[in-house]
């Protein structure tokens, strides 16, 4: 039986809708103020949050605003009362996220047909993102193992050798240690990325994980980006090929996710251009938004890669297209993605890759 909360603040309207939904067959819970309802919303739970605009203590924008701040209740649909011809207000609540209105004086009626309207369609978002994780587990499943056998095979094939080979010369022992130590370490990293786009997937695909996801602390982008960068210059030994103009401000992703991405794409750029040639990184800011760009003058990236990257929407696709390359950028562009922004990728082969990150600037409430 599906639970509506009805949030007035005058009792007879209240009792009226309380007794025409429980009589359509729904639980209810009802209160007459906006912080007790925002209460009970993040105990119950409730299918749906029928909420008058004008309560006495807090709007229903107020109560709406602080549903979608909060993981737990971001998802439940709110349907927002008003007795006020307001287009203005009315813009204001579907901005933050309202998903009808009813103005007063309303008929019984079509109040019920839209409340079962919101929650058949609430149902099927449901039901869509438990078949989208249920079919990308699935996916992972099947192909993690596969993937896994290439490094392995070789990391087994060289300690046969090492094995057999007694009378080895110390100089050929000692290089056969460093391929084992490579496919080791191309191991790790593939499983590590591996596990780490297969959690963004997750993300994508259910929303009470992705509110979660993106509800974290924000990071200063010239430090986080900045060390990143210097930190992969050394391990290339590119010191003098790295060129650095960033912006101090906060965006709205994690000190974790912000470095991972900028990691994985300033590790191709490294790897895929030559030493000599400029890796830049740049940063700028327009509007509540933050362009970061990395370019390189290397052997750019596959027409039909990019077009992949563009659009495919299934982690199968997306991990077959992306084998030969592997999962860095397709990691980068999801975590741009999840966070509310997006990433663009100009690339020719031959004359080098810029890729165009844009992400959210971090507000007040993030902070």
């Amino acid at each position: 039986m599906p639970k509506i909360l009805v949030i007035d603040d005058e009792a007879e309207m209240r009792q009226l809708l309380a007794k025409a939904l429980t009589r359509a067959g729904y639980e209810v819970e009802d209160t007459g103020s906006g912080e007790s309802g925002i209460a009970l919303a993040r105990e119950e739970k409730p299918d749906l949050v029928l909420c008058d605009v004008g309560l006495l203590d807090v709007s229903g924008y107020d109560v709406l605003r602080a549903l979608r701040a909060e993981p737990v209740t971001h998802n439940i649909p709110v349907v927002l009362v008003t007795g006020l011809a307001d287009l203005d207000g009315m813009r204001e609540g579907m901005r933050l996220g309202a998903d009808d209105y009813v103005p007063k004086p309303f008929d019984l009626e079509e109040v019920l047909a839209l409340i079962a309207a919101r929650l058949r369609k609430a149902e099927a978002l449901r039901r869509e993102a438990e078949e989208r994780a249920k079919t990308l587990r699935s996916h992972i499943s099947m192909m993690l193992p596969q993937e896994l056998l290439n490094p392995l095979s070789g990391i087994i094939s060289l300690a046969d050798l090492l094995r057999d080979e007694a009378g080895m010369k110390p100089a050929e022992a000692a290089e056969i240690g460093r391929d084992i130590q490579r496919s080791g370490e191309r191991l790790h990293r593939l499983i590590r990325n591996f596990l780490i786009y297969s959690q963004l997937e997750l993300a994508a695909a259910e929303p009470d994980r992705l509110e979660a996801f993106r509800h974290t602390m924000p990071c200063q982008l010239r430090k986080v980006v900045g060390e990143t960068a210097e930190r992969l210059a050394e391990k290339h030994r590119r010191r003098a090929d790295l060129v650095l103009e960033l912006i101090s401000v906060e965006v709205a992703i994690s000190d974790q996710n912000l470095a991972k991405l900028s990691e994985e794409l300033l590790d191709n750029a490294f790897k895929f251009s030559d030493p000599g040639r400029p890796v830049e990184v740049r940063a700028r800011l327009t509007g509540d938004m933050v362009w970061l760009s990395i370019s390189d003058e290397g052997c750019g990236i596959d027409d039909t890669i990019v077009a992949g990257l563009r659009a495919a929407d299934q982690f199968e696709r997306m991990f077959q297209e992306q084998r030969a390359t592997g999962l860095g950028l397709p990691i980068a562009v999801k975590l741009a993605e999840l966070h509310g922004g997006r990433a663009l990728i100009q690339s020719q082969p031959g004359t080098g890759t810029a890729i165009l990150v844009e992400l959210p600037v971090a507000s007040l409430e993030d902070s």
